[in-house]
């Protein structure tokens, strides 16, 4: 069911012309503000409480002292604000059960297809009680196209990204993500065909990077010790790197760095997630002796922002955002926010559907020829849209493999330490009629191969959950390892997204709809990935039935970066800051200040300007840091 976002205001008093949206918005702010209590104040409005809204927040509370209202589309499912879904104890104990909780996700609409191409119908209804188009002239009416449940008749399948989606829950992707957290490859190719290519921008020094990195890192508990005394995830590095090592491949294999801890009970895995990132202080309604700025949080669930005021005179002071309309979705009652700074990071499309829609009612947009909201006040937004390429496999472990973790578990003991052997021995007095040398409660595999000139491309080689690869239930899981591999793919102006002028998705704001394609070198890369992930995968074991190796739907990686992309301060020739030449490149400076509006910040993997084959959301934090700080110093004390 679609929602209005504007009730129409009709004449000026004593006038019967209607007025223009921007003053329909101005007049709709004004009626607002009237009645105190249909007015939010505070310091910050940040939009999305997924993980980088959490930084946000986290940062500005704890380190600024300032008053921060977080609104989230989605319900609140947990007691903490924004647990993982993983966090939870059956789940631990049974991973093909989150699986299970992805595909209910989709179900109740927390995870949600962003763009879905009309089906031409099919099926004939009866005519004399169904409607159909009339023929009533030789003009042949469209296709019977039903544009109901996120239908987008402008999409061309060719050209979508089928399996993207928006996260609407509080926790945001956070509540479902992998939590694999490596930082990007620093270096810019020195060779091939893609030399000078940069995984991690240049838009901080090394050693801005470093400590931005070290921050986020501590706020998302990234370590690589979690899973080292599982004994498959020693098995699997072990089988990788004697591989390797026979074909003479300058190649690490590593434990993959995850956002986690162990928990008390060390078979048990805290993932970090929005609840942890805010801390037990902020997120956990029964912690005890809260300090003083865990009152500066407000966390408002099933409330959409519908639009932004944008006032802008012109002249190169630059504009700002002078309110912003919320809407309660339970009640559909409208509310005023009235902030010194407003952070959107809601998910990449949905944030920059929220910047399009306010541009246009604050009339520094119009609608362009093809019916989109055009692109004059921020010619970027939207633009140089990257999403990664993946390929997926699950294999079962080679015998000989497993024979030899059950005659000789203590060749994978590392010095002194037996931690493997005695866990084998252990799991084998115990049970017996076991055929397998695993232990039940046997952490699961997680190792991956960096990124890299000569391997580029990111790699997770697993045991894990998503709503494809769910392992038959006669087949013991012990033995199944999942690989992905995901790669990047060159930023181009042309791979876009745009915005509906008149179109709207099932929560009222404008339709978003794909244009991407790959290039000859994406598709390329994208080949030798297949190889190198078959390669990999044959070292292991092989194939299970049903997951040999395939492309993966574009959109799958729900990794959308650059279509706010971050860049740099272009200067004129007197060498001053020229605010039209630095916006024909990029939306947002490295903060994620949008370049030409003082007080508007976007956050999330569309501030990444590179085209990236590693998990973005470390990196995405890393702006998010200097954007935070960057608000409290501009805010002050």
């Amino acid at each position: 069911m679609s929602r209005s976002t504007s009730t129409p205001i009709v004449g000026h008093p004593g006038e019967g012309v209607p007025l223009s949206p921007k003053e329909q918005l101005k007049a709709k702010i004004d009626l607002l503000r009237q009645d105190p209590s249909k007015v939010y104040k505070t310091d910050v409005l940040v939009v999305g409480s997924g993980p980088i809204g959490a930084v946000f927040a986290r940062k500005l509370v704890v380190d600024g002292n300032k008053k921060v209202l977080m609104i989230d589309m989605g319900e609140q499912a947990s007691k903490r604000i924004g647990d993982h879904r993983k966090n939870s104890v059956a789940v631990q104990k049974d991973i093909s059960l989150f699986t299970k909780l992805i595909r209910d996700s989709i179900i109740r609409g927390e995870l949600s297809p962003l763009s879905v191409p009309v089906a031409e119908a099919t099926t004939q209804l009866p005519p004399e009680s169904s409607w159909t188009p009339e023929l009533n002239s030789d003009t042949v009416p469209p296709k019977n196209q039903f544009i109901l449940n996120g239908q987008n008749p402008e999409q061309r399948p060719e050209y979508n990204l089928a399996a993207s989606a928006a996260t609407r829950t509080v926790g945001g992707m956070a509540a479902h993500w992998t939590c694999c957290t490596p930082r990007q490859y620093p270096d810019a190719f020195a060779g091939g065909e893609d030399i000078g290519h940069r995984e991690r921008s240049d838009l901080f020094t090394d050693d801005e990077w470093g400590d931005l990195y070290a921050e986020a890192e501590t706020l998302f508990q990234t370590n690589v010790t979690t899973f080292d005394d599982s004994v498959r995830q020693r098995l699997v590095k072990k089988i990788l790197q004697e591989a390797f090592a026979a074909e003479n491949a300058d190649r690490a294999v590593q434990s993959m760095p995850l956002a986690c801890k162990p928990g008390k009970n060390k078979k048990h895995i805290d993932w970090s997630c929005t609840a942890s990132i805010l801390g037990d202080e902020l997120s956990n309604p029964d912690h005890k002796d809260k300090p003083a700025y865990s009152d500066l949080l407000t966390v408002l669930p099933q409330t959409q922002l519908d639009v932004m005021l944008i006032e802008d005179d012109g002249t190169d002071k630059g504009g700002a955002v002078t309110g912003a309309v919320i809407v309660d979705l339970e009640t559909s009652d409208e509310y005023l926010v009235d902030a010194e700074r407003y952070v959107i990071c809601g998910g990449t499309v949905l944030t920059s559907g929220i910047v399009a829609q306010s541009l246009f009612k604050s009339e520094l947009e119009t609608e362009d020829e093809f019916g989109h909201i055009g692109a004059s006040y921020l010619p970027t937004l939207g633009r140089y849209l990257t999403e990664q390429t993946m390929t997926f496999c699950q294999i079962v472990l080679k015998k000989e493999y497993v024979q030899m973790v059950s005659d000789n578990p203590e060749d994978l003991d590392e010095g002194d330490d037996h931690t493997i052997s005695d866990a084998v021995h252990q799991h084998q007095q115990d049970h017996p009629d076991d055929p397998l040398p695993f232990p039940f409660d046997d952490l699961d595999p997680n190792v991956y191969t960096p990124f890299s000139e000569k391997y580029p491309w990111h790699t997770q080689i697993h045991r894990d959950a998503f709503g494809y690869g769910e392992v038959p239930a006669d087949v013991d899981q012990r033995l199944i390892v999942d690989l992905r591999f995901f790669g990047y793919v060159d930023p181009n102006m042309y791979n876009k997204i745009t915005f509906s002028a008149t179109r709207r998705d099932g929560f009222g704001m404008p339709q978003p709809t794909f244009w991407f394609s790959l290039g000859k070198k994406d598709i390329d890369r994208s080949h030798r990935m297949m190889r190198d992930m078959v390669d990999v995968a044959t070292s292991l074991g092989g194939f299970l039935p049903g997951a040999e190796p395939r492309h993966l739907a574009p959109g799958l990686a729900l990794h959308v970066c650059g279509i706010y992309r971050a860049g740099k301060e272009v200067q004129d020739q007197n060498a001053k800051f020229d605010l039209a030449k630095t916006k024909e490149d990029s939306a947002v400076s490295k903060e994620g200040r949008v370049w030409g509006v003082s007080n508007l910040y976007l956050g999330g993997c569309g501030v990444i300007p590179t085209g990236n084959a590693s998990n973005p959301t470390l990196t995405a934090a890393c702006h998010a840091i200097a954007g935070a700080n960057q608000i409290i110093k501009e805010l002050g004390n």
